[in-house]
């Protein structure tokens, strides 16, 4: 009865996450394009948003879920998921987007963890 409650539970989970992660992505992106003036700078943002994005969901659904479902999502877990979140970002981002992102916020991992808890933060107050 548990693991009938429990898969019942995770796939009404998956099903309303999931497009809500895709919905509030377009939304900030959205947001992003409304608040900046400088459409290269929009391009960029709204692109690497994106990214984040994309590489939040996915170690979400990959790793994140998995680990949640057995109650074996610790701080040590955590860190593996923003480690995995980066190698990701950081391969998608391409050097024209590492440029401007190192040009206009500083450091690059700090960027990206920042806007990983960011998208992380929204998704669940959402």
């Amino acid at each position: 009865m548990n693991d009938i409650l429990l898969n019942i539970i995770s796939i009404v989970v998956t099903a309303v996450i999931v497009p809500l992660i895709s919905l509030l992505g377009t939304k900030l992106i959205q947001w992003i394009g409304t608040k900046i003036k400088d459409e290269k700078a929009a391009a960029f943002l709204s692109k690497a948003s994106e990214i984040v994005l994309s590489a939040v969901k996915s170690v979400f659904q990959t790793y994140v879920d998995s680990l949640k479902k057995s109650g074996d999502f610790d701080a040590e877990a955590q860190k593996t998921a923003l480690n995995k979140a980066t190698v990701i970002i950081k391969s998608q981002l391409g050097t024209e987007l590492i440029d401007y992102i190192k040009k206009n916020y500083g450091d690059l991992d700090a960027w990206i963890s920042t806007q990983v808890e960011s998208t992380i933060d929204t998704l669940k107050n959402a």
